[in-house]
């Protein structure tokens, strides 16, 4: 009898530890991402002395720098180019050559003139001589090519989602874009106003996107169809500039499987310091937009790091000045790595440090969920994904992804709120970040993503939905 409850003991024991176990177990997949690591990270991105990244300048390589030796530590292999050792590094140089207007532009037509900074203000032009014939769209109407297009304000549209209709505009031909201020844009004004406008050279059709107040949007709507509008000014000597990619890998063990490619990514920019904003307060920190999204990746690349090799190769990519447009994402894009056809999806992470009212509280969105069947399979796995619900805004058209779109790639964003009150405001600091969420977000995705780069899935466009 004795020797019998001894191993009704042991089977206990075992019983009771191999339950515990599976517990631990359960619960490690949960938290495979720890909390005082956002945290940490968030801290040194969105840090005051990070002087908000500024897209191009010194800080932003600090920034890129800083990616780049977690990466290292995380077990990445080095994705970058060529130290003075030779040797890779986890950061990519991007040379820009940029131009800028030595004093305001204007936009003439007849013997008036809006200048800059007054009733106008220029948020991107790609040329120092733009001209268009006036024209007034709606909705849903297609410019003439070369039109000088009317805006009309759109209640509740903010600046981001009138950016992305005027580059829709513009695409499909016209080379003027005129967007008629709203009150989020006036309350703004000197911010956008003490930024001089500059531009890359490139062999790109002339093109303008401009906000003019309501009162130059009332008379330039009453002139003539067709009426000619000419954009100028002068320009500085070309200023040669640099921005940084932060850049690391995994190469896939699978034989076969090794060859395609995952890639992750974030932009690792912001606006930087801004004398001329309203308030005591002139640094950008940039801390949902988009130290979030970048940490995102940061702790992806440290949990697939150390665990076992996937079977694809991983890319993990924080992209430099895309607040500037896109610099370091369009010189990927142009300059790959590998061979374009191996590139099998992007996901793209930004603004994910706070929770969307308009979704269930543990649920991410994904811009242009509709437009390829990445979303629905993802979800099928455990991704908390559902469509964007503000497609009114063009989130699709406004981070990163879209470069990679645009060249045929599968890539989307993953987000969890876009429109809060401190977008691209001295305001999107630390204290605003719900990091409880963010880590559960960061979380959500993680054997999602281990599933796709261990699949043999490749996601493909629905039919009519590629950019």
């Amino acid at each position: 009898m004795k020797h019998a409850h001894i191993r009704r003991f042991v089977l206990l024991a075992v019983l009771l530890a191999s339950v515990n176990f599976s517990v631990l177990a359960q619960k490690s997949v949960r938290t495979l991402v720890d909390e005082k690591n956002v945290r940490a990270e968030m801290g040194f991105l969105a840090s005051d002395a990070m002087q908000g990244r500024g897209s191009g300048t010194i800080f932003e390589r600090v920034a890129a720098e800083y990616i780049g030796s977690q990466f290292m530590q995380f077990g990445l292999e080095p994705a970058g180019e060529n130290g003075p050792d030779g040797k890779p590094t986890f950061v990519q140089s991007v040379d820009i050559s940029r131009q800028s207007f030595a004093e305001a532009p204007w936009l003439k037509y007849y013997d008036k003139t809006i200048v800059h900074g007054k009733d106008m203000v220029v948020l991107s032009t790609t040329s120092a001589s733009v001209t268009g014939g006036i024209q007034l769209v709606g909705t849903g109407e297609i410019p003439r090519a070369d039109a000088a297009v009317i805006m009309r304000a759109k209640e509740g549209e903010d600046l981001r989602g009138a950016m992305g209709a005027a580059r829709k505009l513009i695409t499909a031909g016209a080379s003027i874009v005129l967007i008629e201020e709203t009150p989020e844009i006036r309350a703004n004004w000197a911010n956008f106003a003490s930024r001089m406008p500059s531009f890359t050279a490139s062999n790109s059709k002339p093109s303008m996107i401009a906000v003019v107040s309501k009162a130059a949007a009332d008379e330039l709507a009453g002139e003539a169809d067709g009426l000619l509008v000419t954009f100028e000014g002068k320009l500085n000597p070309v200023k040669k500039q640099q921005t940084w990619n932060a850049m690391g890998k995994i190469t896939g063990s699978d034989p076969k499987l090794s060859a395609e490619v995952i890639l992750l990514t974030s932009h690792l920019d912001h606006l930087g310091v801004r004398e001329n904003a309203p308030g005591d307060d002139k640094i950008f920190n940039g801390a949902d937009d988009d130290a979030s999204g970048t940490v995102a990746v940061l702790e992806l690349a440290r949990v697939l790091g150390r665990g076992i090799k996937p079977k694809r190769t991983v890319y993990f990519v924080c992209f430099g000045s895309e607040e500037a447009g896109g610099y370091g994402a369009s010189y990927f894009v142009n300059n790959m790595p590998f061979a374009k056809d191996k590139l099998v999806a992007n996901l793209e992470f930004e603004m994910i440090g706070r929770p969307d009212s308009k979704v269930k509280p543990d649920e991410l969105w994904l811009t242009g969920y509709e437009r390829s069947n990445l979303g629905p399979e993802l979800a099928k796995r455990g991704a908390k994904l559902v469509q964007d619900p503000h497609p009114e805004q063009n989130f699709f058209q406004r981070s990163d992804n879209i470069q990679l779109a645009r060249a045929g790639i599968i890539a989307h964003t993953v987000s969890s709120f876009g429109l809060h009150t401190d977008y691209h405001h001295a305001s999107d600091e630390i204290k605003t970040i719900d990091f409880a969420h963010m880590t559960r977000a960061i979380n959500s995705m993680v054997m999602p993503v281990k599933w796709l780069v261990n699949s043999t899935f490749k996601p493909a466009w629905n039919p009519g939905m590629k950019p």
